[in-house]
């Protein structure tokens, strides 16, 4: 997952697609098409992914929802990525953090992949309108 979060910094800020180390794309599945790079993907339980997609060129887009009902993209063109979406990574000894984070309808989204030590974390934040916090964290 580290790679995918550093490919996806690529693909928003250079516009190049995400190339795994044997030369190939990087894979294809869960709420991505098979057009569509998934820079991110995880199992979030219930039948749910949590996925980041894009054609490339700098665009990207967020999906969360099961296979064939997506149940928030965003942004709404994927296209528009760039400009909707924040990236940050921040590291030290030992510790890892990647962060993609966006705003919709008021409530704030932050993908993130957190590696400490030997214990690693993925999913995402989110933060209501009312200010309730919750986090679905990826599983496996």
């Amino acid at each position: 997952m580290r790679r995918a979060f550093v490919c996806a910094l690529g693909t928003l800020l250079s516009s190049s697609p995400c190339w795994a180390s044997d030369g190939s794309v990087a894979a294809v599945g869960g709420l991505c098409t098979p057009k569509e790079t998934t820079y991110f993907q995880c199992s979030a339980g219930k039948g749910r992914s949590i996925n980041l997609c894009g054609p490339g060129e700098g665009a990207v887009q967020y999906r969360f929802g099961r296979n064939g009902a997506v149940e928030l993209a965003f942004p709404a063109d994927a296209k528009d990525g760039a400009r909707s979406l924040r990236y940050a990574h921040y590291f030290r000894a030992q510790t890892d953090r990647y962060e993609i984070r966006f705003e919709n309808e008021g409530v704030e989204y932050v993908l993130f992949d957190y590696q400490e030590g030997k214990r690693r974390e993925s999913g995402v934040h989110v933060t209501g309108a009312d200010g309730k916090e919750r986090d679905v964290v990826c599983s496996g």
